[in-house]
């Protein structure tokens, strides 16, 4: 009895209900070619591509093998860059520009049980409503600072594989990797007028990567 009683999934029976928290390694392709258009001249830096992200989900069984998940992520940093340019009086033009990325998922999830009954891998895909948040700190020629900052929206499809085992038939765990596809609105950070004056700040399309760890509640 304690072992039918043990594992839901292992004796062919589901929970219809779960939901969970994950946290894990996010990683961006963002450059410094993606900056600005009209920058010559600059010398760029570009800060760490890798991040800790975090993300709630939670999803409806409809059977033993195939679910409707959701999720919300909050992926920290996708774009994070200093930009340094010199004169030849001394002087000096700096910028340093970030976007933060977080958004609503939903996915058709698919996974298929190993022999021992408690194991499964699985695979989902779906799509991703992001909102990015831009900020850019510039300090121009003559040492005046000013601080920019924007909004973006937008919609990318998803993929996402990962191996899940269940410890009883209440908790279990997951390793799963998520790809985003291209995160943001624009192909360049910094939009300027014809006079080179700041006009828009967009968040710039990097393919984003999270590799997680994650503990589930079945209902």
């Amino acid at each position: 009895n304690t072992a039918l009683l043990g594992s839901s999934i292992g004796q062919g029976g589901y929970s219809p209900f779960y939901a969970g928290a994950g946290v894990g390694n996010v990683k961006t392709d963002g450059t410094d070619k993606q900056f600005c258009d009209l920058c010559q001249g600059s010398q760029f830096s570009m800060r760490n591509h890798n991040n800790n992200g975090y993300k709630l989900y939670g999803g409806v069984n409809l059977s033993d093998q195939v679910a409707i998940e959701g999720e919300i992520v909050d992926f920290g940093k996708t774009y994070d860059l200093d930009m340094y340019r010199p004169t030849l009086d001394g002087r000096a033009e700096r910028a340093h520009a970030t976007t933060k990325a977080r958004g609503v998922g939903v996915s058709a999830k698919v996974r298929k049980h190993l022999r021992n009954g408690r194991t499964s891998i699985y695979g989902k895909g779906g799509a991703l409503a992001w909102e990015t948040k831009n900020h850019m700190d510039y300090t121009n020629l003559d040492n005046i600072s000013e601080t920019y900052k924007s909004r973006n929206r937008g919609v990318s499809p998803t993929l996402g594989i990962g191996v899940e085992h269940e410890f009883n038939a209440r908790w279990s765990m997951r390793v799963g990797w998520d790809h985003y596809f291209k995160v943001g609105r624009s192909d360049r950070y910094l939009h300027v007028d014809e006079n080179r004056n700041v006009d828009d700040l967009r968040s710039v399309k990097t393919d984003v990567d999270m590799v997680y760890v994650g503990a589930t509640f079945n209902f």
